[in-house]
């Protein structure tokens, strides 16, 4: 697996834009240039790094805790990252994290950090669990907030039903981000097909395969990913363990703070 990229600086992330396997996609990246610990945040379908902002400032907030870099992506076809030309299943999803971690984290000029730690939320979560299942040294702990799709409702209705009931109760934030990232830089049809791929993918069926710890969160009000699911999926982890924060399916807005305690638990730097 090859990846080849290009950078540019914002005020506050360089962007990398990156290749692999064919499929290109793009990285914002921020933090300490020589990190203890290296988060990297995979946003769920429809939906973008900007999902994580929240999370991404808490993490980089001052403080006592150890030094850290965050990469925030952009799969293929969602946000900044072009449109793809094609479905991109979450095993191929899964491989285009790792190889940017490879590439820009693990192979790092300043060296590899500490700690890596992957988060997913949402379709995100699949994206991750896949990630330690099939690359585990390049995902060796995680954390899934939200992970769908629950085997109960796995179908698009179902998941639909869930969603609008979530959407009653989110925080206006979340809620113009994910307007903004639906409609105008997602596709709708290529939209449909990765809830189709979402759909399709049995994350508990992944997770027994995976090697490093898993944390597997919630908001406590989340309907797309209940409380059974929840702990279905970390039992199913042979270091997993369950958790619930503040909010709902979006609950890195409602509790960042909750969620990067989680990440340190993950990590081993709790």
């Amino acid at each position: 697996m090859t990846a080849r990229a290009s950078s540019r600086t914002t005020p506050d992330a360089a962007e990398v834009r990156f290749v692999v396997g064919g499929l290109r996609a793009t990285a914002h990246a921020s933090g300490e240039p020589a990190p203890t610990l290296a988060v990297v945040l995979v946003h769920g379908v429809g939906s973008s790094a900007r999902a994580f902002d929240p999370v991404r400032r808490a993490l980089l907030r001052p403080g006592p805790g150890p030094g850290v870099a965050v990469h925030a992506i952009d799969l293929p076809g969602f946000g900044a990252a072009p449109r793809a030309r094609r479905d991109v299943p979450i095993e191929e999803h899964a491989a285009v994290v790792a190889g940017y971690v490879r590439r820009f984290v693990l192979d790092a000029p300043a060296g590899p950090p500490s700690a890596v730690v992957l988060v997913g939320h949402s379709m995100g979560a699949q994206v991750v669990g896949q990630a330690m299942a099939d690359h585990p040294l390049e995902a060796p702990a995680g954390v899934l907030i939200g992970p769908t799709a629950d085997r109960r409702a796995r179908t698009v209705p179902r998941q639909a039903l869930r969603l609008a009931r979530d959407a009653v109760g989110e925080r206006p934030r979340a809620l113009a981000t994910l307007a903004v990232d639906y409609v105008l830089r997602c596709s709708l049809p290529y939209y449909a097909r990765q809830v189709r791929s979402m759909l399709r993918h049995r994350l508990e069926e992944v997770l027994p395969q995976v090697p490093g710890r898993v944390v597997v969160l919630r908001g406590a009000h989340d309907p797309v990913a209940p409380r059974a699911w929840v702990r279905e999926l970390a039992a199913a982890a042979p270091h997993g363990t369950s958790g619930e924060v503040r909010g709902r399916h979006h609950a890195m807005d409602a509790d960042p703070e909750a969620v990067v305690a989680a990440v340190l638990d993950a990590g081993g730097l709790a």
